[in-house]
């Protein structure tokens, strides 16, 4: 019998409402400084981060220090981390190493791969998966309605982030919603309860691909493209065709005959962009950072460079470039990021820590697929199963462009994306 005056609380609970909460508050990391002007590393999904590990550790005093590798994957990610201290360790004593660079991005992933460790041992069902997932949706969209409010009614002009950090980040956090929405179309007519929920549904997708138009992300574009082919396969026949009118009538609403007549206050700035691309035919900075990497690496090993250190060393080895963006970033003192996982992690933790982490991608994208070919008794196991796929390989065609793993988003769409999640049955 409980003793009298003690309160028993269920810390799983605890735990996924701030997991709940975790996920409503990643696309607000400039919220404090925009609203409020604080300047503060305590940014809101830090602060989570920071209870979720708390409330764990209490956990763990009660269970007595007892840990759950349920996905034997992840253990090959926190390999690459492991490996980028020691090598970060090793050259520490070999040659130069910044200190400021280290320190921020030890304590950025740190935070990161503790909060991913936590998601993917605790246990959660497809309903509760579904539901964090939910308070995902409500922040992208509290987001995209104060984009909106800037752009339309302010005449803020531009490539719009909101209060995201970057306009790339805000593309693809409305992507995964739209994907998230749309997926549910494809659901069965007596899962949606009624015309008015579908009609809700499309509604808001619709505003989310406007708002995405006007981050003016080009990879956020392929992203949507690669994403509405599997949405398509995914879908009966019936939704097939509808999918495809639907399609064919935006590409006829938002595609204007010339793009140089086109009023930047509609929703046409990610189409500019790509128009401006086309005429100017410039090579892209990002193509001059990636040779840089092969060129710095000829220099400093193959080994790795060690946390934060690719940055560090920016200026020493890309000062005489005659890209404009890169020398003004030079003469300020500022770095530019690889803008591709695959050589960030090369440049910082070497082959060995490229090669684990193909390894995790390889054996999670094995795992993730062979979701699709299990026979799902209830509907929300067969969603997040299609939801997941696309989802995963819509993070690696981002990391293709973009470096990600100082970023929130990132991790959160990882840590979602390959945990196994119980089902009705066994929950």
């Amino acid at each position: 019998m409980p003793r009298s005056g003690l309160i028993n609380i269920n810390l799983n609970k605890v735990l996924f409402t701030l997991f709940c909460f975790y996920a409503f508050s990643i696309p607000f990391e400039l919220v404090l400084e925009i609203l409020f002007d604080i300047d503060t590393i305590f940014k809101p999904f830090r602060v989570l981060s920071l209870a979720i590990i708390g409330v764990y550790g209490i956990q763990l005093i009660r269970n007595g220090f007892r840990f759950t590798f349920d996905d034997k994957n992840d253990l090959l990610l926190y390999a690459v981390f492991a490996y980028g201290i020691f090598i970060s360790l090793y050259r520490i004593i070999s040659k130069f190493f910044d200190f400021g660079y280290f320190y921020n991005q030890l304590f950025q992933t740190t935070l990161f791969f503790i909060t991913y460790f936590i998601f993917k041992g605790i246990s959660l069902s497809t309903q509760q998966a579904l539901k964090i997932m939910n308070y995902f949706v409500a922040g992208i969209i509290v987001n995209a309605l104060y984009i909106f409010n800037h752009f339309v009614f302010l005449h803020q002009y531009g490539r719009q982030a909101g209060l995201t950090d970057n306009p790339n980040y805000a593309s693809l956090g409305l992507l995964t919603v739209v994907t998230f929405l749309i997926l549910k179309l494809n659901l069965k007519r007596q899962d949606l309860k009624s015309i008015s929920t579908v009609a809700g549904i499309g509604l808001i997708t619709i505003f989310l691909l406007y708002i995405n138009l006007l981050t003016g992300c080009r990879t956020g574009l392929i992203i949507f493209a690669f994403a509405s082919i599997f949405i398509f396969f995914f879908a009966s026949w019936r939704k097939k065709i509808v999918l495809a009118f639907l399609s064919l009538l935006m590409a006829l609403t938002l595609i204007p005959s010339n793009l140089e007549e086109a009023n930047l206050g509609g929703p046409l700035i990610l189409l500019k962009r790509l128009n401006q691309s086309i005429e100017t035919g410039g090579e892209d900075v990002r193509y001059v950072v990636w040779r840089g990497v092969f060129r710095v690496l000829e220099q400093e090993g193959y080994g790795g460079m060690g946390m934060g250190q690719f940055q560090a060393n920016f200026a020493k080895y890309f000062s005489e470039e005659s890209n404009k963006l890169i020398l003004e970033m030079v003469t300020r003192g500022y770095h530019l990021s690889t803008h591709n996982d695959f050589l960030a992690l090369l440049s910082d933790f070497g082959i060995i820590g490229l090669v684990l982490y193909l390894l995790f991608l390889f054996y999670s994208f094995r795992k993730i697929t062979l979701q699709l070919y299990i026979s799902h008794q209830d509907k929300d196991t067969w969603f997040l199963a299609q939801f997941n796929f696309i989802l995963f390989l819509s993070l690696l065609i981002f990391g293709l462009t973009a470096e990600n793993f100082q970023h929130q988003l990132f991790w959160f769409l990882l840590m979602f994306s390959t945990k196994t999640y119980k089902t009705a049955a066994h929950a």
